[in-house]
């Protein structure tokens, strides 16, 4: 079987779907993974053939870094919109030539025009979420907004509204596109982004934690971890064998318009509680000199060899790094940045895996409080425990990996339903 997996985004939309590159290869399958330039020298390093697809996102936060207001989420997606119309020509234009000879298309994350791509192919799609809040449903509101406990008279009306702006914004586009390939306009660009017709959608999220909702159909397969064979920095390894467990802290993608003022912060929080820290740059470049020697700054990182070795995870919410720390089995605290972080981070609370602490007050007395708890409280170590060996016992990628072949093996992709809003 030959596939092509498109992944645009932030790591957390390329590392599932590089883990699941890995596990078609290891199938006997053939693989070309698309994805953001940025992540080119990683996919190459486990032998997974690469394509640059669409923008590169590090590129673009770091430019628009002062545009993003972290005492306001809807500021990432005002940049978004902007955005997003050159986004789906250059990721159109990328991915027309990758197609040839492929039997089938799988996407991950907001690829906005990978279906229609697959659809002018004649190949069939299969779509994998990280959380169900990427699927349109009454029992959530869409991943815009930055709310988690939500009537499902106003998810709706939410997923109406969203329905309404992005047709708008882009249908145009991706209409004009589709109709150069002979394709029928779109009436509904959400449900095509993020489909949930029965038989498409693989949701790639551990239902301990994040369970699918009970009004779409979807292979819920459990969470995608990449099997990463780098063993840790000497000077990691050094510091975890200099004292007690630390906690580790990383806001992996997401920017910071004050990096400086962010990693004080930070420095003088775990130092009140007592911690030692693994504090990971991520592309805001947390990390200024002088934090003190309770802290370690760290690049990139295994967080499947990391994260077991920790008393507690600090982190932005994304689905990947939530999914890591979930598998790993110790407590989180989540810092939730924008999008379906939010949504995650209620995930997290409700399962009894962790805590959450808002961006906008991230001050140095709340997070000291809530470090001091996330070491110390034992019933959420217990639990976070208990979880993760039933998340380490599951295989999703061996899962995800049959249910791909029955989609090439069965051919063209199911049609949406007639009416399929909220």
């Amino acid at each position: 079987m030959r596939v092509l997996i498109v992944a645009c985004g932030t790591r957390g939309d390329f590392q599932p779907m590089l883990a699941l590159a890995t596990a078609l290869r290891s199938a006997g399958h053939e693989v070309l993974l698309g994805a953001t330039p940025t992540f080119a020298s990683e996919a190459e390093a486990l032998g997974v053939p690469f394509a640059p697809v669409g923008v590169d996102f590090q590129q673009l936060l770091a430019e628009h870094r002062a545009q993003l207001d972290h005492d306001n989420p809807l500021s990432a997606i005002r940049l978004m919109n902007r955005v997003l119309p050159g986004v789906i020509r250059s990721e159109w234009r990328a991915l027309l030539p990758l197609l040839e000879g492929q039997q089938l298309v799988v996407a991950g994350g907001a690829a906005i025009t990978v279906r229609s791509a697959a659809e002018a192919a004649r190949l069939p799609f299969r779509y994998v979420a990280y959380t169900p809040q990427l699927l349109p449903s009454a029992w959530h509101p869409p991943f815009m907004i930055p709310l988690t406990r939500t009537p499902r008279w106003f998810n709706r009306l939410g997923w109406w509204g969203m329905s309404a702006v992005y047709d708008r914004l882009l249908m145009p586009v991706l209409n004009e596109l589709r109709h150069e390939r002979g394709l029928p306009a779109l009436t509904d660009i959400i449900h095509q982004v993020f489909p949930t017709e029965p038989g498409v959608v693989l949701l790639a999220a551990d239902p301990e934690v994040a369970p699918a909702p009970p009004d779409i159909s979807v292979h819920q397969v459990g969470a995608f971890h990449l099997a990463d064979p780098r063993p840790l920095p000497a000077e990691v390894e050094r510091f975890l064998a200099g004292g007690e467990p630390p906690v580790y802290i990383g806001f992996g993608s997401m920017p910071d318009a004050a990096p400086e003022r962010t990693s004080r912060v930070l420095a003088e929080a775990t130092r009140r509680a007592g911690c030692r820290v693994l504090l990971s740059s991520g592309w805001a470049g947390l990390g200024a000199e002088g934090l003190g020697s309770h802290i370690q700054v760290v690049g990139p990182l295994s967080h499947g060899a990391l994260f077991p070795r920790l008393s507690g995870v600090v982190h932005h919410g994304g689905a990947g790094t939530t999914a890591a720390s979930t598998r790993a089995g110790v407590p989180q605290l989540v810092v939730p940045h924008m999008l379906d972080q939010f949504m995650n981070a209620h995930y997290v609370r409700t399962a009894g895996l962790g805590l959450s602490l808002s961006r906008s007050r991230l001050g140095v007395e709340r997070l000291a409080r809530a470090l001091v708890r996330l070491r110390e409280d034992s019933a959420l170590r217990t639990r976070a425990a208990l979880v993760g060996e039933q998340v380490r016992a599951r295989n999703s990628l061996a899962a995800a990996v049959a249910l791909l072949e029955q989609a090439a093996a069965e051919g063209l992709t199911p049609r949406p339903s007639p009416s399929p809003r909220a």
